[in-house]
């Protein structure tokens, strides 16, 4: 017996010992990252620029789901190059969509039908903290719309739209208008058809000075910014059909039901049918019983409204309630005797397959970029006509991401990050992402998880590794920063939480995550037993450290721009002026940056003298229109934080 019972322990022993190493073995470890050099990019040739609104502002963040009314995914300022997990607020929350942030660094979310039913958080960006929430009332959720205030200089309002209800907030939580949109909500959902209640964030139609909203069930309204009036004289609604759904994206369904289940233990199931939040976001991302599946570009040089949704029924060959076909709608606001608007189709282009593409806009509105099911990125004039079209050879994921410089574009599928140029009537892919993160052992990749952010230093990303099948299967995920020129991966934070929202930049070149752990619900449910992080709502924010290379960065980028500029001819002065903008705006991130690198010891008091006593003097040069000089000095700092 006792020697029976020592091979029993022996094996026991064993077995553990085994399992141990297989479950350290199957989670991939970080590698080291070198401390990230200055990057050789910099910008040639003038920029596109489009016109200034006093509503808008700038994107010195991200003030909708994707940056500006365009879906353009750029923003001014730069991503500190060494980042460090900060925060995780909210963790019973599920957001979808957002955050969105102020000037102020505040930030703003819509969770998708949370347990405690709220319509809107806000959160102090530093700390986490809830600031203020407004109660649900109606359901919906969408990312908060962030303007500036032209009435009130410095200030900005949010703007909120649910299916039945819309509202103007200040940053301070107080509400300025309350209406109910006109929208009925159905009084029952079966169990199994989709909610036509959602949207994917709220848009702005500068001629009308409109607040817009536009619905997975291909409704929109339109009220007046100032007021919350109804601006539409007839309703709107596209004319395509539910999409059908995609069953080649579809995992198994005993895991489908698995990740279902472990999303309702942590949020719940979706209170309108009680489905689960997976089910549902699978059909939200693959397009499945939805008109619209993204979110939606205003061109803020002409108020030119375009949409991706679904075709016609019609359209794929028969008539059968379900749409097999995409569509990229042209929309104008015209308005009437009244005073009241009509949304009309100006033009509408169909394509085999559905699209989760949302429509992005070139910075001067010539050009609207969207994808295919089937890995073709498609280019088209302000018309809908077609410019050019080109096969990447994967799936294209989410949004292309649009530089106002180089004639770059950035797109994502579910492996990697692709860099295209594109000339008058074509456009080739530069590079693919080179994603090393992790050692890719037992057959594990690293790959691309979230839609590409330009940042004045860099490509923004959220990546992971793991496992690859019609779904990525990530077992680690963080955040990271490519380099425009090489696309390497210049440096990598590991932590938070997946998302499919957007890879969101704050003015302080921090980056903010909104957890909607829809992968990685899969990856608990097969991974789960080795004790991988495990699934959790809210938003996290990584926060830059080592501030003398945000600064560096910063002002690095500065000074190119200031040296492009200052070759440019009189014939691109509204080129000229944004680049002025991006400079003061990359200044003004440096000086808030200083004190807090002193403190932290990132730099010295007598580096952050001479550093201030070059932006006094770039910022006195730019008075006088002297952009060499600004690029002398920028070029300074490099020499001075070494």
């Amino acid at each position: 017996m006792k020697k029976a019972a020592k091979l029993a322990i022996g094996a026991g022993v064993v077995v553990v010992i085994v399992f141990l190493w297989f479950r350290t073995a199957i989670i991939p470890e970080v590698r080291e990252f070198k401390e990230p050099t200055l990057t050789p990019w910099k910008p040639e040739g003038p920029r596109k620029a489009q016109k200034k609104n006093k509503a808008i502002g700038i994107t010195n963040t991200f003030h909708t789901l994707h940056a500006d009314t365009r879906n353009s995914d750029e923003v001014l300022v730069a991503v500190s190059p060494k980042l460090e997990l900060d925060w995780v607020a909210e963790e019973n929350l599920f957001i979808v969509e957002g955050p969105t942030i102020d000037n102020k660094g505040n930030l703003y979310a819509s969770p998708l039908q949370p347990v405690d039913d709220l319509a809107l958080i806000s959160l102090d960006g530093m700390t986490g903290k809830r600031r203020w929430a407004i109660e649900r009332k109606s359901a919906g959720a969408g990312a908060p719309l962030i303007l500036d205030d032209p009435d009130h200089k410095g200030e900005q309002i949010i703007y909120l739209g649910l299916y039945e209800r819309a509202m103007a907030i200040r940053t301070d939580g107080t509400i300025i208008w309350e209406v109910m949109t006109g929208f009925k909500a159905p009084d029952k959902i079966k169990k199994g058809d989709r909610d036509p209640r959602h949207n994917f964030g709220l848009n702005y139609h500068p001629k009308a000075d409109a607040i817009l909203s536009l619905h997975v069930d291909g409704k929109m309204y339109a009220l007046d910014r100032k007021t919350g009036k109804n601006l539409l004289e007839k309703s709107f609604e596209l004319p395509g059909a539910p999409a059908a759904p995609s069953q080649k994206q579809r995992p198994a369904e005993f895991i489908v039901k698995r990740a279902d289940s472990a999303l309702t233990k942590i949020f719940g199931p979706i209170p309108s049918t009680g489905e689960g939040r997976f089910s549902v976001l699978l059909d939200a991302l693959f397009g499945g019983g939805f008109k619209v599946s993204n979110y939606y570009g205003i061109d803020p040089n002409t108020s030119r409204m375009f949409v991706a949704g679904t075709a016609l029924d019609e359209e794929d060959g028969k008539k059968d309630g379900i749409s097999n076909s995409g569509a990229l709608y042209a929309l104008e606001m015209v308005q009437t005797d009244t005073g009241k608007y009509n949304i009309e189709i100006i033009k509408f282009v169909t394509f085999a397959g559905g699209t989760g593409s949302s429509p992005a806009i070139s910075a001067d509105g010539k050009r609207i970029y969207t994808s295919d099911n089937f890995g073709v990125i498609i280019c088209y004039d302000f018309n809908l006509n077609e410019i050019w079209r080109l096969d990447v050879g994967e799936q294209i994921a989410a949004s292309i991401t649009v530089a106002s410089e180089n004639n770059e574009l950035y797109a994502i599928s579910l492996k990697t990050v692709f860099k295209l140029v594109e000339s008058e009537n074509s456009a080739k892919v530069v590079w693919k992402s080179k994603l090393d993160m992790y050692p890719e052992k037992f057959r594990q990749e690293n790959y691309n998880l979230l839609t590409a952010t330009i940042a004045a230093n860099g490509i923004s990303v959220q990546v992971g590794a793991g496992y690859r099948t019609n779904i990525p299967i990530p077992l680690k995920v963080g955040v990271g920063l490519l380099d425009r020129q090489t696309g390497e991966l210049r440096s990598y934070t590991e932590g938070g939480e997946e998302s499919v929202s957007v890879t969101v930049v704050a003015p302080d070149g921090s980056i903010l995550v909104g957890h909607s752990p829809f992968r990685r619900a899969v990856s608990q449910v097969l991974f789960g037993w080795t004790a991988m992080e495990p699934i959790t709502g809210g938003i996290s924010k990584f926060k830059p450290v080592r501030l003398d290379l945000l600064i560096r960065d910063a002002l690095h980028a500065a000074s190119t721009r200031s040296a492009n500029a200052s070759i440019l001819s009189v014939n691109h002065a509204s080129s000229i002026a944004v680049d002025i903008t991006q400079i003061k705006v990359l200044m003004q991130q440096s000086l808030n940056a200083l004190p807090k690198a002193v403190k932290n010891g990132d730099v010295s008091e007598e580096q952050s003298r001479k550093i201030s006593t070059l932006i006094r003097r770039s910022e006195e040069s730019l008075k006088l229109k002297d952009l060499k000089a600004v690029a002398g000095f920028m070029s300074q700092v490099s020499d001075i934080v070494k």
